[in-house]
């Protein structure tokens, strides 16, 4: 038996096929899955036998053909005819592999005032892409970062994809600790005008009515003795009323668009480093744009595919109406209002001044009165806070 035992399927058309089996059978020649339908013969036969088989049928008047191979035989003979597509295909998965082992991106996020040291720190570590991931080590460059920012609370350093995530997670002051017997005083916590002051434990320097300052002492740590006077950790309750202002600027005029119907398209292929051909210049004064992408290979092969279609327009500014805008503004400047001092806070007064500023633009200012607690305890003896 020789090198090449796939199956191959043959037909044999022609009279007395049971004949054609027979001597098929005398000189040893295997078919399988015979089938005989009037004059015509199929059957798989080894691809050895298939000349054999040929001349016996020439030499009986039969007529023979062949078919295509089955099984294995089959499978190898469509990877031979597809070998230049497999062996791209092959090439195209290594390089997509051996591209997901490098490091094509660093991106550092909440950096804050390290914003501009961070990336410099890391070119001085030899952190720059493109290099292999397996020169990077997340948890030492960590540890790293950690002792040289040690304001912040901690760092993250991490991988997504092909990309060096670093994250830095800012620390918060915990601030100075008085305990209940420790000395202290009862500060403003910001401007206001004294409502109401109730005194657990000190002497109390306003009263209502009063006009303080943010840092101003309201409470005194001292209590008066029989003997004289003793440091105590002053504590109460001071209501006060305060203001809180919220601005908004908004143009006067909007911007009004008219199309013209003519329209552009292009194609282009673009990486976070590079584009593979520019996109043309574009032939409109003025125009507005649709895009659309599509990621070409994800993290492993970083190429998006933009389809931009511009449509070609005119933009020109109007005045809007005064009372229109006015009412917008003021809607906004209350909103944001809302946004500084909270949506579940309670306000005693509420109210909006409008004022135009050079003709251009329209300033919106909403104030809103609250009543609220404004003691802040410190230690005695605490730095001046400037005010």
């Amino acid at each position: 038996m020789s090198g090449r035992p796939w199956l191959i399927a043959v037909t044999v058309d022609g009279v007395n096929l049971p004949r054609f089996l027979r001597r098929a059978g005398e000189m040893g020649l295997l078919l399988t899955g015979v089938r005989i339908r009037g004059k015509h013969l199929s059957a798989f036969a080894r691809e050895d036998d298939v000349m054999t088989l040929r001349m016996m049928a020439e030499n009986g008047g039969w007529r023979f053909s062949v078919g295509n191979r089955q099984g294995t035989g089959r499978l190898m003979t469509w990877i031979r005819h597809r070998l230049a597509l497999l062996s791209a295909l092959m090439l195209g998965i290594g390089a997509l592999i051996g591209a997901s082992q490098v490091m094509w991106r660093v991106e550092i996020e909440n950096a804050g005032i390290y914003a501009a040291d961070l990336p410099e720190y890391l070119q001085a570590l030899g952190i720059t892409p493109p290099m292999r991931k397996s020169d990077v080590h997340p948890g030492q460059l960590r540890d790293l970062l950690e002792w040289r920012y040690p304001e912040t609370a901690w760092v993250e350093c991490g991988w997504r994809g092909m990309t060096l995530l670093i994250r830095v997670v800012d620390g918060v002051p915990a601030g100075t600790p008085l305990s209940e017997t420790g000395a202290g005083d009862v500060v403003a916590a910001r401007d206001g005008i004294v409502d109401s002051i109730r005194t657990k434990a000190g002497t109390a320097l306003v009263q209502p009515g009063d006009v303080v300052r943010k840092g101003q002492i309201l409470i005194r740590g001292e209590e008066r003795t029989g003997s004289g006077v003793r440091a105590v950790s002053a504590r109460g309750v001071v209501m006060a009323r305060v203001w809180d202002a919220a601005a908004i600027r908004m143009d006067l005029t909007e911007l009004h668009t008219s199309y013209s119907g003519r329209t552009e398209e292009s194609v282009s292929v673009v990486s976070p480093w590079f584009a593979l051909w520019h996109e043309p210049e574009s032939a409109f004064h003025q125009a507005d744009v649709s895009r659309r992408t599509l990621p070409l290979g994800g993290f492993f092969l970083p190429l998006t595919c933009v389809w931009e279609k511009r449509y070609e327009c005119e933009i020109t500014k109007q005045n809007r109406a005064n009372e229109e805008i006015t009412a917008e503004a003021s809607i906004a400047a209350l909103r944001k209002l809302r946004e500084i001092i909270g949506t579940n806070e309670s306000l005693v007064d509420k109210w909006v001044n409008c004022s135009m500023i050079d003709h251009e633009v329209l300033l919106a200012v909403a104030t809103g009165e609250r009543l609220v607690d404004i003691a802040e305890q410190i230690p005695s003896g605490a730095p001046d806070k400037g005010y």
